[in-house]
């Protein structure tokens, strides 16, 4: 009898098991690496989504990079007692140890952006920046085996190969900007480890990845809701325009050669994608919120906020108004930092006409350097009911990583490095008139046209996030002409522009070596 109970508890278990296959062998949806999920074209569509989601969380979800770009050896004053925003004291003067060594706040006891939300172990955690590149490289991959794809629908095939070269570039322009060296990865599911690649290599590669599919992205979307928020031609062309600058100021011995792609890319941004396809242009200075609410004519890639989906101020670490306007300059009720007037005054000369004056700043408190300071270039009042003296609470701005006005100034100064001034001259006018600035030169108060593209960067680019990763590029991080907070020649050399390494990414990447400034 105990023989009979066992067999036959066996055989049940058999059959129970043989039924179930079929059940546990059915993948679940969101499986987006399997083979089995590629198999329509809709498949890429979703698994595209998810990288741009992706992608979304490792640059703007308690990340501050845009806000790093913009405060780090910046002309940053505190209004306040420094101590009570240690965050941007130290990372403004370029005190990069006091800021990776402060401790979390417990909520409530001091208003530190970067030490209640950013800290720096996120920061410098680049495993979200991987994330990216690692889907990236599967979608590049993956397309190929969806059947008759390539057939089918060629121009729709291609069009998602070169998105994720364009998401895998832009993941290490970022990564390089403040890392330097970063390990380099192209092929889908690698768990190779590998060491850092220079990053000048790095730029390089992804140079020739990006003009190798430059062209099967469209020059917009048909969506308007997609207008850059997705790769478009415009994106490629403008993030190839960024990596010829900085391989221009790292790679000086070949310096010529990236400007002068540089002027053929800015050429080809104009020529046909303003000219001919209507896709690109710079919207009047009255109507420039329109490039930071998002999805405008002048934007060439940002990642989106959504109001209705919570992403605003409310709802504070989501939103660039949280991380760099309101943390940065306050509201309505004050401002926890101002920049230095001197800084203003060279740039916004006071006896120089400039439309971005009225526009962005409150006048009478522009060079006050205190808590009565306004920086209105990013509020978004149509959310709000108008006027600075309502809530902000709701407010929704992009993060506008590529727009169409940095592109014009870069390739200005390629230009002018090239000793070509007459056509410089007209692309950076083409930023003042838009301005209602005087043109250049007038009554300049700069010694070189070198000198007037680069402070009419500070100025058309303010709170971007672009300055400190311009006095990197350009090699002003130590110059202490143009650098507040200069490091010196050798200590530049060194690496003192990057990040410190977070002892995470030796986890799972034993070749992986720290940057040698802060070992």
């Amino acid at each position: 009898m105990k023989r009979f109970i066992i067999n036959t508890l066996i055989a049940s278990l058999v059959f129970l098991f043989a039924g179930c296959q079929k059940f546990l062998n059915v993948e679940p949806k969101d499986s987006l690496s399997g083979n089995n999920f590629w198999q329509t074209a809709d498949d890429a569509e979703g698994f595209t989504r998810d990288i741009y989601r992706l992608l979304k969380d490792a640059f703007t979800t308690q990340k501050a990079i845009q806000l790093m770009g913009e405060v780090r050896g910046a002309p940053i004053v505190m209004t306040g007692v420094p101590a009570a925003r240690g965050d941007f004291y130290w990372l403004a003067r370029n005190n990069v140890k006091d800021v990776i060594a402060a401790i979390r706040q417990n909520p409530g006891t001091i208003w530190q952006y970067w030490q209640a939300y950013a800290e720096w172990d996120r920061m410098s955690d680049w495993t979200p920046f991987y994330k990216v590149i690692q889907e990236a490289n599967n979608l590049y991959e993956k397309v190929d085996i969806i059947p008759d794809f390539q057939q089918t629908n060629p121009s729709l095939y291609k069009q998602y190969k070169a998105e994720a070269v364009f998401l895998r570039c832009f993941t290490y322009f970022y990564l390089i900007q403040i890392f330097g060296d970063v390990p380099h990865y192209t092929e889908a599911n690698s768990s190779e480890a590998l060491e850092r690649t220079d990053h000048v290599e790095v730029a390089k590669k992804c140079l020739a990845d990006l003009a190798a599919v430059k062209d099967d992205l469209p020059w917009t979307t048909k969506d308007p809701a997609n207008r850059a928020v997705r790769a478009m031609r415009g994106s490629a062309l403008g993030l190839m325009v960024k990596f010829n600058m900085w391989l221009a100021g790292f790679d000086k011995v070949n310096d010529r050669e990236y400007h002068e792609a540089v002027d053929v890319l800015g050429d080809e941004l104009y020529r046909k994608g303003e000219i001919e396809q209507k896709a690109y242009q710079l919207l009047p200075l009255s109507n420039i919120i329109e490039v930071f609410v998002g999805r405008s004519k002048e934007g060439l890639f940002e990642i989106p906020q959504i109001y209705n989906y919570g992403e605003a101020s409310a709802n504070s670490r989501k939103t660039f108004y949280s991380q760099v306007s309101g943390s940065l300059f306050g509201d309505q009720y004050g401002s926890p930092a101002a920049y230095e007037p001197s800084y203003l005054r060279k740039i916004f000369p006071e006896d120089e006409t400039d439309g971005r004056v009225t526009e962005w700043f409150e006048p009478a408190n522009m060079y006050s350097g205190g808590t009565g300071f306004r920086f209105w270039k990013f509020f978004n009042y149509a959310n709000t009911g108008g006027g600075a003296s309502n809530s902000i609470s709701t407010v929704s701005i992009n993060y506008v990583f590529i727009r169409y006005a940095d592109i014009i100034l870069l390739q200005a100064e390629a230009l002018e490095a090239l000793g070509r001034e007459d056509k410089a001259i007209e692309l950076l006018n083409r930023i003042r008139l838009r301005a209602e600035a005087g043109l250049y030169p007038g009554s300049q108060a700069y010694e070189s046209l070198a000198e007037a593209i680069y402070y009419e960067r500070c100025k058309e680019l303010l709170g971007e996030g672009h300055y400190y990763f311009d006095l990197v590029r350009t090699g002003k991080f130590y110059d202490p002409l143009y650098a507040y907070y200069p490091v010196t020649y050798s200590q530049f050399l060194d690496g003192a522009w990057t990040w410190p390494i977070n002892p995470k990414a030796f986890n799972k990447n034993p070749l992986m070596t720290y940057n040698s400034y802060w070992n």
